[in-house]
């Protein structure tokens, strides 16, 4: 995610979700790097009073390459530290979990008139001692002004709930479009073509309201079927049977986090890719449910039908 480079900053920015142990278990945590050229990264961390700083992050180094002059030797593997909200409370899931089942934080930026907006999924808190597969989520948004702030978000809203358990939803700008674009797994209704089954469902808002995302129409009743009429119909994958995976979805994006596609699919609304977990790996083991798993594309096209 590029930084305000509307304000000089020539910083690309990279949030990833780490672990922390707090009592109960472990809950995902929210930690933060930065890099001009994605190659020399910082990270962030604390300094040595104990506020937010900047670390170099230096990988290992292969064996007979030589250690760079001044290169500080405790710089090779700084401590991450949990981005801070507004309150200076560090960004973690509402669950404790063990393993896999830590969950919570994950979704997408999109920067809208120079503010960032993160929207990501969560366990509903009144959930957290339910099993993990009935656990319900809710979508929440944070936003920022600046990423280099000691304290980066705002304090969460509440933008959709109940959403079903495990729901990944991605949220941006549309392309050429003042309005959000929506992305979610989804199960096609029954009446379909090819029956119920695992899809990827996509919805536009009537403009950038937040309000507008909060009135969707998410799924038809029961919600825990996560049945939807807004299903692209993708088929690739699959294990032969029937069955589809589509897992880890996203988009292609640009620096803002906003919609974009490949020139050769200009004429196309957006670029989607996912992984399916059933699909056979190359090497026709089980070795792993998400390694070695295929990867599939596909774009989709959207015209207005309506005045709105």
């Amino acid at each position: 995610m590029t930084g305000r480079n509307w304000a000089g900053d020539e910083y690309y920015y990279v949030f990833l979700l780490a672990t922390a142990t707090t009592e109960g278990g472990n809950r995902r945590v929210q930690i933060q790097a930065r890099t001009y050229d994605f190659e020399r990264f910082d990270v962030r961390g604390k300094g040595e009073d104990g506020n937010p700083a900047w670390v170099p992050f230096q990988p290992e180094e292969e064996p007979g390459r030589r250690r760079r002059r001044g290169r500080p030797r405790e710089a090779d593997n700084p401590s991450p530290a949990a981005v801070l909200d507004e309150a200076g409370k560090p960004i973690l899931g509402h669950c404790p979990g063990q393993g896999f089942d830590t969950q919570g934080l994950v979704g997408s930026i999109s920067v809208v008139d120079q503010v960032y907006h993160w929207f990501y999924t969560d366990v509903l808190p009144s959930d957290c001692n339910e099993p993990v597969l009935k656990r319900r989520t809710a979508l929440y948004l944070r936003t920022s002004r600046d990423l280099t702030a000691d304290r980066v978000w705002s304090a969460p809203r509440t933008v959709a709930e109940p959403l079903p358990a495990a729901s990944r939803v991605r949220v941006a700008k549309a392309k050429g479009m003042e309005r959000w674009a929506v992305a979610y797994a989804c199960n096609r209704p029954a009446n379909a073509p090819g029956g119920p089954v695992a899809d990827l469902c996509v919805q536009y808002t009537a403009d950038l309201s937040i309000g507008t995302l909060a009135g969707l129409a998410w799924y038809a009743e029961p919600v825990a079927a996560m049945r939807s009429p807004h299903y692209l119909g993708l088929r690739s994958g699959g294990d032969g049977s029937g069955r589809y995976g589509r897992s880890h979805h996203f988009w292609m994006t640009d620096r803002y986090g906003n919609l974009d596609t490949p020139a050769s699919f200009s004429a196309k609304a957006g670029f989607l890719t996912w992984l399916d977990r059933l699909a056979p790996r190359e090497d026709g083991t089980e070795a792993s449910s998400v390694y070695g798993r295929p990867v599939y594309w596909a774009t989709w096209s959207v015209r207005v039908v309506g005045a709105r």
